[in-house]
């Protein structure tokens, strides 16, 4: 057993062997969320859980835009492929924002086992809404689960350094927008995110409360309402898979994104799970 065990974790990584959540609170037990939750072992995305392109962030940001046929699910992955996109002005570069259908992800667990690309794109995971009105003021929630780079040009390292992050968008009735974002701990990811499958995780506990999980090792503790005390991080959510382009890191060439070694993320599976008494 100890041979086979040893095996399976040196062709799949020892993250293969950790997929549960943390241990719940005493009297309480996790059931599995299915509205946020897929093994991507089909042919074709589940399209009743989610929309090949993102209807609540279109476009994204220049120069990568999304487009429906940089999304694939096959050999039992969700797939994104980015890809050179032509005859646009404002945008030369298809990147891929698969959303939940669902949008009331709340308080629970919620992890993904993600390979990221190896171009200058982000792989990412994360939750979000939308305001509850247009009248203002108003507020956006976003929980940065994850996001990583798989190469780095410039001098921000999310190859191997996790950085997650939740912010609190508040637009005052002048249209001015503050944002107050309180992530945790910078940690390693080892090996490199995009040289390995890791799991990323997130216990969403409270208002104010989010643990990180890596490969299922708890890594720090994030407190949202702790720089927006009157504006509690407690509503109800939508998920993403993303990849995308920043403002703080050189694009991908398109030599780069013509090599299918590089240019693809991979998610094998997405879980979520919530808490209910025993």
């Amino acid at each position: 057993m100890k041979n086979i065990r040893y095996f399976l974790m040196i062709l799949f990584g020892f993250n293969a062997l950790q997929a549960q959540p943390p241990k719940p609170p005493k009297g309480f037990k996790w059931v599995k969320n299915e509205k946020f939750s897929d093994e991507f072992n089909t042919k074709k995305l589940d399209k009743t859980k989610w929309y090949d392109r993102s209807p609540y962030w279109v476009h994204g940001r220049p120069p990568a835009t999304f487009r429906a046929y940089s999304v694939s699910v096959k050999d039992g992955n969700l797939q994104i492929k980015n890809s050179v996109l032509k005859g646009d002005k404002k945008y030369n570069i298809a990147g891929g924002a698969v959303a939940s259908v669902a949008k009331d992800a709340f308080y629970g667990y919620y992890e993904a086992r993600m390979k990221a690309s190896s171009i200058s794109m982000s792989s990412t995971f994360w939750l979000k809404n939308k305001p509850v009105s247009n009248q203002c003021p108003f507020e956006q929630l976003e929980l940065d689960i994850v996001e990583v780079v798989g190469h780095q040009k410039r001098e921000l390292d999310f190859r191997t350094k996790l950085h997650s992050n939740t912010h609190i968008f508040h637009v005052n009735c002048e249209g001015e927008k503050v944002v107050k974002s309180a992530g945790g701990k910078v940690t390693d990811i080892n090996p490199p995110a995009n040289e390995a499958y890791h799991i990323y995780g997130c216990w969403w506990i409270d208002a104010n409360t989010v643990k990180i999980y890596l490969d299922g090792v708890y890594q720090f503790t994030m407190n949202p309402s702790t720089h927006f005390r009157d504006k509690p991080f407690n509503r109800e959510m939508y998920m993403h898979l993303v990849t995308e382009t920043y403002y703080w890191e050189t694009p991908p060439t398109p030599e780069e994104l013509a090599d299918d070694s590089k240019n693809t993320t991979y998610y094998d599976w997405v879980r979520s799970y919530t808490l209910i008494p025993e």
